[in-house]
This record gives structure tokens, C-alpha cells and sequence, in this order.
């Protein structure tokens, strides 16, 4: 082939690149599960990127075969959308969907459609406790009804300890953390942001899937070791010496402020999951109980919602027993319990959690606490019976806790012009003078003496180049001028 052929050919290629219309969706993602209300229902907002100019954007929700919900057909979204950038809001029905999304231009498609897969509606909880709710001491068990249900069990996989993920380990920073890409909980899959395994959790949030016919996705903060008076102490900077918590880092109670702050916003929450009381049967009945509202408090106070339900187990048997002291100079009695029991009966929004204690040797390992397959089993069921209320039914919790709902912030809209302020790559906000990433509707110049790099799609209304754009194997310019 002739330089010249070659030329035309590339030519081609780049006009057909910088013509193409694209919509990209930056919210919901594939997999996630948004927090539905008490009515069976989320108002799911949906934001993204838009190459060519619309009058309007238009949504549709497709439910996903034997997975619940109630189809949406095309509907708008959003009128005029500004600046590249469209955003809104659509309320949907507890399911798992797909959804599509166009633009419209002069009562026409413009461009094309673009769908994101497996968008749920249905229940997020954030589990807490010691090592019978982190795991590891068994064989995780599997997956009681194969293929049917565990799809629709989601979380936010940890990945390898010893990336990133062991930099958050060694700093308490969220920003070390994973970044909001839900996954199915699979066989090797941690939960973010504490936890490297699936454990019982998998089954569990199967048995809550069978049952209300919702997708579920987990986050956990439990750390194995951990008791409550640590979880409070974390929480008001109140120091504690420990072999391997590290407290300067805020340590336990780390993991549930970088839940709240990293990953809760995008899908709200049902509700905390507790099981502490073993680790806490020499501490004062009293003591317990008030460590625990604390904590409560806490997340309350950091979530900005006072009403943030809480599940508590009945939790603390070591043989079968569990007794102490609920004050100093009391008579002995089942002292943890007793706490559980009245931050059930007493603290608003608190509810009766999973009855752990009702596992007995059977379905413990040979030191009598740390659950073996068994124990994992029957701790999945009564998870379960907790969630359905088949454990405390004058208390439903499914109709009287009071869910904290997803809070997706509307989007910046980009400058209209924009230029480099040093050289790099252009999805990087910090080579512009905007700290933004260009849309449609800028007009971007490459300023004399930078060099942007350019792999995959980008999008501007125009490109002023005075220095010099490097295009990638996988660049595509979409301009709308």
C-alpha cells in the first residue's frame, strides 16, 4: 500500500472517529444495587456524558428474566442537557434491571443507544462484628442453590491484599480502598472495605434474595480479634493497646467511617448487621450496652442519619454459656445478653438480630466460639430469620426500619473552554486548567509546549492545538462541532 493510500485510509479512520456520537454512563454502574424504600421502590438517579447535542435524554428499564421488577418504557430523563453533561432521576420498582438510555435530537435517535446491565433495586447492608462475622477459621461454605440465586449477591471486591489494598491497612486512607465497582461475591471475592472472604455472608444474602426476590449487596467492616469497647474507643479517639489493631489509624471503627464515606453515598443502606459479645464477656453488662449505643451514635452522626437502622445478634457463648457481671458488685448473670436484649427493647431503631448463640458446639470449631461449616450454615439461616423477622415478629423490620436512601450529587458541568496547563493525558483533570475532564461543549486547546496523550474515547467541541496530541492505539475524538 502507497504512503498516500495509507494516509487516506487513516484519514477515514480519524473522520469516522471524530463524527461518531457516543453516551457514556457514569451512574448507575453495571451491578450495583441502590437501597430501595419500604415501598418497594428507589428513585434512581442517573448521570453520565453525552457527545452530541440533545433536546432531550430518554431512559428505559428492561427487568431481567425471573429477577422482579416492573418495566419502565422510554421516558424522559432530562430536557436540554447542559454542557456535555446529563443527569436525573427516575423511580423504579425493587428488581434488577437493564436500562437504556438515547439521546434526542429534533424527535429523532441521535446516535446510539447504550445500555448498562444488572441495575438493582433491592437491600445493602454494612455487617460488623469480630471473627465469626470477618471469617476464616473454616472453609468458607458455598452457595446452597447453585446458579439460581448468588448473581443477584453483590459486594465490592477487596482484590489483592497486598496492592492497595494493604496501603489502607497501614493508613485507615479510604482513598487506598477499591473504587465503587460492584461484583457478583463470588468464591475468592473479599467484602470491602474490611474483609478478604466471602465466608457465610454469600449463603445469607442468598437466602435474603430467595425470599424477597430483590438483589442484595454487602460491605463489611468486621475485624476479627475486635470487640465493642475497641469499636467505641476507635470512634471517639479514646486510646487502646492491642497486638495487631492498630489504633493510631482509628482501627476498628475505621472500617465503618470509610464504608460511610467511600461507598454508602452510591447506594444507601438498609442497615448495620452486628455480631459482637463474645469477645466482650469480661467487660460489665453496662458497659457493653453503653459502648454499643455509642457506637450506634457514631454512625448516626456520620452518615447524617439518625434514624440508620441496626440489626444486634444475641451473641457471646463460648459452651454454651456466657455470664459476667452487669455492674460492679452485681450478681453474676447472662450479662451480654441482657445489654442485647434492652438495645432491642430501648434504643430506637435497633433491631433483634441473627440468635448466634443458639449455635452450639456442633457448629463450632474445637475452641467452642469460631463457627465451622455447620455454624456457618446455621449463622446464614439465622440471618435470614432476622431480616424476615421470623425471629422477633411484633418488630418487622422490613416494614419499620427506616432504609437511608443513595445520594448521587448532580455533576459538575465542565468549562466551555478549557486549556492545558502542562502536558499529559486527557483524561486526567489535572492537565487542564479547569481540574476537569472536556466534554462536548468545550472547546479545548492544547496549549504550545504540551503534549496530551489520548487513549480511548474523548470528547470536546473543538481541539486548538498548539503543541502537540498524541493519539493511542485506542483513541476516539468524538467532536460535536
Amino acid at each position: 500500500m502507497t504512503f498516500f493510500r495509507k494516509l487516506l485510509l487513516l484519514l477515514a479512520v480519524l473522520a469516522g472517529n471524530l463524527c461518531y456520537a457516543q453516551i457514556v454512563v457514569t451512574y448507575p454502574v453495571p451491578r450495583i444495587v441502590v437501597q430501595r424504600n419500604n415501598s418497594n421502590q428507589a428513585l434512581l438517579y442517573v448521570t453520565g456524558r453525552v457527545s452530541q447535542p440533545a433536546d432531550r435524554m430518554e431512559i428505559r428499564f428492561i427487568p431481567r428474566a425471573g429477577e422482579g421488577g416492573t418495566a419502565i418504557d422510554w421516558t424522559l430523563l432530562q430536557n436540554q442537557p447542559t454542557g456535555g453533561i446529563f443527569y436525573g432521576a427516575v423511580t423504579v420498582t425493587g428488581g434488577r434491571y437493564d436500562l437504556e438510555i438515547r439521546a434526542i435530537k429534533n424527535n429523532a435517535v441521535s446516535g446510539a443507544v447504550t445500555r448498562v446491565e444488572k441495575v438493582g433495586v433491592g437491600e445493602v447492608f454494612l455487617i460488623a462484628g469480630h471473627s465469626n462475622a470477618a471469617g476464616g477459621y473454616s472453609p468458607t461454605i458455598d452457595y446452597a442453590y447453585g446458579d439460581q440465586y448468588k448473581d443477584r449477591v453483590n459486594t465490592i471486591h477487596v482484590g489483592d491484599y497486598y496492592g492497595t489494598w494493604d496501603k489502607y491497612w497501614n493508613s485507615g486512607d479510604p482513598s487506598f480502598l477499591p473504587s465503587f465497582q460492584p461484583t457478583q461475591l463470588c468464591d475468592t471475592c473479599g467484602i470491602a472495605p474490611g474483609v478478604s472472604m466471602r465466608w457465610f455472608w454469600g449463603r445469607t444474602g442468598e437466602l435474603i434474595v430467595k425470599n424477597l426476590n430483590v438483589p442484595v449487596l454487602f460491605y463489611s467492616s468486621a475485624f476479627g480479634g475486635t470487640n465493642i469497647e475497641q469499636l467505641y474507643k476507635s470512634a471517639y479517639d479514646i486510646p487502646f493497646d492491642h497486638g495487631f489493631v492498630k489504633y493510631e489509624y482509628r482501627f476498628p471503627y475505621t472500617h465503618i467511617r470509610a464504608a460511610i464515606k467511600k461507598y454508602i453515598p452510591f447506594t444507601g443502606l438498609r442497615a448495620v448487621l452486628c455480631g459482637h459479645g463474645v469477645n466482650d464477656r469480661n467487660n460489665y453488662g453496662q458497659d457493653f450496652k453503653f459502648q454499643y449505643e455509642k457506637v450506634i451514635d457514631k454512625s448516626r452522626e456520620e452518615t447524617g442519619y439518625p434514624d440508620l437502622a441496626w440489626m444486634v445478634a444475641t451473641e457471646c457463648y463460648i459452651n454454651g454459656e456466657c455470664w459476667g457481671q452487669w455492674a460492679p458488685g452485681s450478681s453474676v448473670e447472662r450479662h451480654i445478653t441482657r445489654a442485647q436484649d434492652e438495645l432491642v427493647a430501648q434504643k430506637p431503631e435497633v433491631y433483634k438480630g441473627a440468635q448466634l448463640n443458639l449455635i452450639l458446639n456442633d457448629g463450632r470449631n474445637e475452641d467452642a466460639l469460631h463457627f465451622n461449616q455447620t455454624g456457618q450454615s446455621k449463622a446464614a439461616e439465622y440471618w435470614r430469620q432476622a431480616v424476615m423477622s421470623e425471629n422477633n415478629p411484633s418488630k418487622n423490620f422490613l416494614t419499620s426500619s427506616k432504609p437511608l436512601m443513595a445520594k448521587v450529587q448532580p455533576p459538575v458541568i465542565p468549562a466551555f473552554n478549557i486549556a492545558s496547563v502542562q502536558s499529559g493525558d486527557w483524561d486526567n483533570a489535572a492537565t487542564w486548567d479547569c481540574k476537569c475532564i472536556p466534554s462536548y461543549a468545550s472547546t479545548v486547546t492544547v496549549s504550545a509546549g504540551h503534549t496530551v496523550a489520548i487513549d480511548g474515547n474523548v470528547f470536546a467541541r473543538n481541539i486548538i492545538n498548539r503543541g502537540k496530541v498524541e493519539y493511542k492505539t485506542k483513541a476516539v475524538v468524538q467532536l460535536s462541532q
